[in-house]
């Protein structure tokens, strides 16, 4: 049964905002708390609850931490924990303390601007949940005794296989929602069965035997003969056991090869053994170009998914309305098909590129909720912008991209001068704004994408 209590200091929320799991220790500073002695009395109830604080054993507490982020009222909640455990960088948002109300804060109004209906589709939930927390970052975290050797926590709350959460993720950064944070790690899993529990071994160059080790051998220049220094040896002095000349100086009479490894089964002398991964699960050996490498890393939220978290609308392949936004790929596309047209019938057509010159900077300053609240406003008055024939693209590394067909040079006076007027309005809000042109046709290449990069790098700001 929960119980109720009450501190010196109440902020304002409601009687479940806050819950307790675990001995609760009072202090001055906290809030009011729902107090339950474990996760399973709170989640009987079905309470989504803001703010969950977990005092509990290590071991205890990662278990009711992949069970509150298992629970559908629960897996938004913002967890804090008295002391970490091995999961809690992963499954909670920090640590319980007097400086608690800040995040939360920043927590509440974020959750607000949620738009996007995430409760039946995995991915969304990860949006909202990378969202809803300020620098929030999808971490993996190492299980060596586990073939795949590492996964991610919270994608396994969200029902995502392990095995399955790498190629998931990637299709979630193809469709540029998320984006790399941070490279954690490189492995190499066995191309036979996937597994990367591997051992590398030295092997002979010349029948891949296992049974090498090292050996000082000498040259005799008289004969040639080659051979390990203890069969040289004969007393106090060396001795050639083919022609038994007697080797009395290096350099003269003999020296020492570079050839240092010797292999017990076919007797070869070799300088640099080969490296084999041997797969500890289904004993095949593998020459190291064969191994599969996968790349391990941390994950963010990238622009286009908070705004797709804050609009709650999915991007269509083809826009819809005027200056509805596509993907870049379908913009990619778009540019290459009508480039090819502009060839073939001598038309014109001109690219601009909008972008935000200190997006960071300004969203340090002014906070992500705010900050994007703005960035909004500013992508809406830059609709006003947009004609109905022309196109434009989700926010790239180059920008808020338009293609407007048909369209000259020396036609796009009206157009700067709609953006410098947004330039001044936007002024007060310091947010910068760097305005380039280019025109088609042009010789793109294969890559539209690599292409439009490097151009707008050349391009002079309007």
């Amino acid at each position: 049964m929960a119980t109720v209590y009450t501190a010196n200091v109440v902020d304002n929320c409601s009687y479940d905002d806050f819950v307790w799991i675990g001995p609760y220790n009072h202090c001055v500073w906290h809030p009011q708390f729902e107090a339950f002695n474990s996760v399973e009395a709170l989640l009987e109830l079905k309470l989504s609850p803001q703010c969950i604080v977990l005092s509990l054993q290590a071991e205890e507490q990662d278990k009711c931490l992949r069970a509150l982020r298992k629970n559908d009222a629960t897996f938004l909640s913002h967890i804090l924990v008295c002391h970490e455990s091995a999961l809690s960088p992963y499954l909670a948002n920090g640590i319980w303390n007097a400086e608690y109300d800040e995040g939360y804060q920043i927590y509440q109004l974020k959750r607000q601007q949620i738009k996007l209906d995430y409760q039946d589709d995995p991915r969304y939930k990860l949006l909202a949940y990378l969202w809803s927390h300020q620098d929030a970052i999808l971490e993996p975290h190492s299980v060596p005794e586990k073939s795949y050797l590492y996964d991610y926590p919270l994608l396994r709350c969200f029902g995502i296989n392990p095995e399955e959460s790498f190629s998931w993720l990637g299709e979630l950064q193809k469709s540029q929602l998320i984006e790399k944070a941070e490279l954690s790690n490189r492995l190499r899993f066995c191309p036979g069965c996937h597994s990367g529990h591997l051992n590398y071994i030295d092997v002979c160059p010349q029948c891949h035997s296992i049974d090498t080790e090292l050996q000082s051998s000498l040259h005799c220049f008289n004969c040639g003969h080659v051979g390990a220094q203890a069969s040289f040896r004969k007393l106090n002095t060396l001795c050639c056991p083919n022609c038994l000349q007697n080797l009395r100086h290096i350099g003269v009479d003999y020296d020492r090869p570079i050839e240092n490894q010797h292999c017990n089964s076919c007797q070869t002398l070799f300088v640099d053994a080969v490296v084999e991964a041997k797969c500890l699960h289904c004993q095949l050996s593998s020459k190291l170009d064969y191994l599969h490498v996968r790349n391990v890393y941390s994950f963010k939220l990238a622009i286009p998914g908070r705004t797709l978290v804050r609009q709650g609308r999915s991007q269509s392949w083809f826009a819809l309305e005027p200056g509805e936004q596509m993907t870049s790929a379908q913009f990619y596309w778009l540019l290459d098909w009508q480039n090819k047209l502009a060839k073939r019938h001598h038309q014109t057509h001109s690219i601009l590129s909008i972008q935000m010159l200190n997006v960071d900077e300004f969203l340090a300053t002014e906070g992500e909720a705010k900050g994007f609240a703005q960035l909004d406003a500013l992508q809406e008055r830059l609709r006003s912008v947009i004609r109905v024939t022309d196109a434009c693209s989700n926010y790239t590394r180059d920008g808020l991209l338009m293609l407007l067909p048909m369209t000259e040079m020396g036609q796009l006076k009206s157009i700067y001068s709609k953006l410098f007027n947004l330039k001044e309005l936007q002024s007060a809000s310091k947010i910068e704004l760097s305005v380039k042109a280019l025109t088609l046709p042009a010789d793109m290449g294969e890559n539209v994408g690599e292409w439009l990069t490097d151009q707008l790098l050349k391009a002079k700001p309007i």
